[in-house]
């Protein structure tokens, strides 16, 4: 009967919870990575800004843009931080196709001379992407199919990190996203 009452009293305590609501936190591995479950998860809705572009025909282009939480200090002034963003781009084409656009905009120029690979850590997967500097800190992916791709990952992930190489920095700069709550309906044609 003891056993059946401490049993009892163990899973009644267990159900409070104790107040946890994070993991153990990320700590350098001294390469570039962390070691670790990571901190708490963000619940709340990232900033989405969504913008539409029409002409007499109407609507032919809508657009998502998001910008990282954390800033970074740019090189030539110490004083200054900058914070990167991403923009998502849907274009209505003459013959009614539909085009996706994803661009990485940092406000400093990207060891990218023309084109580099990106590393990006979408949720929990990273993966290295092929892509394009034609203007400085403006990087797009190296093809369509590539940013058809990476618009779909941004649109159905919760969180991302893009890592920069910033000009002037050893380290490549995490810049960290926050996705949730981006609004499928804001970036749809009426026919789509």
């Amino acid at each position: 009967m003891k056993k059946l009452l401490a049993v009892g009293l163990a899973l009644a305590l267990g159900g409070c919870g104790g107040g946890y609501d994070s993991l153990p936190p990320q700590v350098s591995d001294g390469n570039g990575g962390t070691i670790g479950a990571g901190g708490t998860f963000p619940t709340d809705k990232g900033d989405w800004k969504y913008r539409s572009v029409s002409n007499e025909d109407g609507v032919f282009s809508l657009s998502a843009r998001i910008y990282a939480t954390n800033t970074y200090t740019v090189p030539k002034y110490p004083n200054l931080k900058q914070r990167s963003w991403i923009e998502l781009e849907k274009r209505k084409m003459a013959d009614d196709t539909i085009s996706k656009r994803f661009t990485i905009f940092a406000p400093e120029q990207v060891k990218c001379t023309p084109s580099c690979d990106i590393r990006i850590r979408f949720d929990g997967g990273i993966s290295t992407y092929s892509f394009e500097q034609r203007v400085d800190g403006v990087l797009s992916p190296i093809n369509e199919q590539l940013s058809a791709e990476l618009f779909d990952k941004t649109t159905q992930s919760n969180r991302a990190t893009v890592y920069l190489p910033i000009v002037g920095l050893s380290d490549e700069v995490e810049s960290e996203f926050n996705l949730r709550g981006y609004d499928e309906d804001k970036m749809k044609f009426t026919d789509e």
